[in-house]
Formats: C-alpha cells, sequence, structure tokens
C-alpha cells in the first residue's frame, strides 16, 4: 500500500499551532516549533487515512520522527508501521509507503500559516522571542523565522507577506 500526500490538510495545521502555543502558555515554556507542529500534522493525517481501513499507525521513535519530516522537507518516501487488531489475542502488522509530493508553493503556504498564528501570538513573541533578542530589528526577526521554517520563506518573502504585522510588533516592541 502506498500513501501519496500532496497537501497538508491546513486547518489541522493551524488548529495545532495554536494548541502548541496554548502548550506553551501552560507550561511557561517556550517549545512550539515549525518541525513539530508538521510531524504533528502529518500524523494525524497518516492517522485518518488509515483508521479508514481499520489500521491503526504504530508509535514513531525519535528518529522515525527526524525522518517523517526530512520526508515531508525533501519530498521522498517514508515506510511507517501498521497494526490491526484481529480477535482477543492477534494482531496484524504491515508496513505502508508514504510518498510525499509537496510543491514548493504547498510548503510556502504551510510556512505561511505556521508565521501567522505566531505573529497573532503577542505573549509568545514577547516571552519566547523577544526576550533573546539584543536588538528589535526587523532584519534579525525574517532572518530568525526564516530559519524557523527551514528556510521555506526567504527573509525577503516574510517581509512582503507580513510586513505591517512585522511593522507593528516591531514598534509595540521598541
Amino acid at each position: 500500500m502506498i500513501i501519496v500526500l500532496k497537501e497538508i490538510d491546513k486547518e489541522k495545521f493551524s488548529i495545532n499551532v495554536t494548541s502548541w502555543l496554548d502548550g506553551d502558555y501552560l507550561i511557561e515554556g517556550c517549545t512550539t516549533n515549525f518541525k513539530d507542529v508538521v510531524i504533528d500534522t502529518l500524523i494525524q493525517m497518516i492517522s485518518d487515512i488509515v483508521e479508514r481501513d481499520g489500521w491503526n499507525l504504530q508509535y514513531f521513535e525519535k528518529d522515525e520522527l527526524e525522518k517523517l519530516f526530512n520526508a515531508f522537507m525533501e519530498n521522498s518516501k517514508i515506510i511507517v508501521r501498521l497494526n490491526k487488531k484481529i480477535d482477543e489475542l492477534n494482531y496484524d502488522f504491515k508496513e505502508v509507503i508514504i510518498e510525499f509530493y509537496l510543491s514548493e508553493s504547498e510548503k510556502k503556504r504551510i510556512a505561511e500559516i505556521y508565521l501567522d498564528n505566531i505573529f497573532n501570538d503577542d505573549r509568545y513573541l514577547s516571552e519566547c522571542i523577544f526576550v533573546n533578542l539584543e536588538e528589535k530589528d526587523i532584519d534579525i526577526l525574517v532572518e530568525l523565522f526564516s530559519d524557523e521554517v527551514y528556510q521555506l520563506l526567504s527573509p525577503d518573502e516574510i517581509k512582503a507577506k507580513f510586513r505591517e504585522k512585522l511593522d507593528k510588533i516591531i514598534n509595540e516592541k521598541v
């Protein structure tokens, strides 16, 4: 069995960003990051697909999570393990291939959704971003966010897409 993913569920992704940000608020941490939100969303999407046929996606080890993210970024393949309960004592197991065929514009859109959510969370910005910046310079900020989304958006693309929000953020924090 092969599952081909050509897009990310954008609503699910946005909900996951919000959930991560809410979790940061509750634990007073700064753990929200693009990679983990992408991984969570991919796992949910794959689970939804295989559960239609009665299968369950097996737990991912840490290195497998890294491979899943890399497959997403590189538009490559990854093998995942599934299980299905046959009766009280027996399970059936199988492996399926997940192939990623996401356009660059699709990946950019995911990065935009992530950043839009981040830019709308004043608490996260002040407690997790600005606290570690010596100066509130827009060039430093867009470079930081470009790195956060694994350069799916360049600093110039971030400036162009989010200019108003960035100006507002910089002016409020200076």
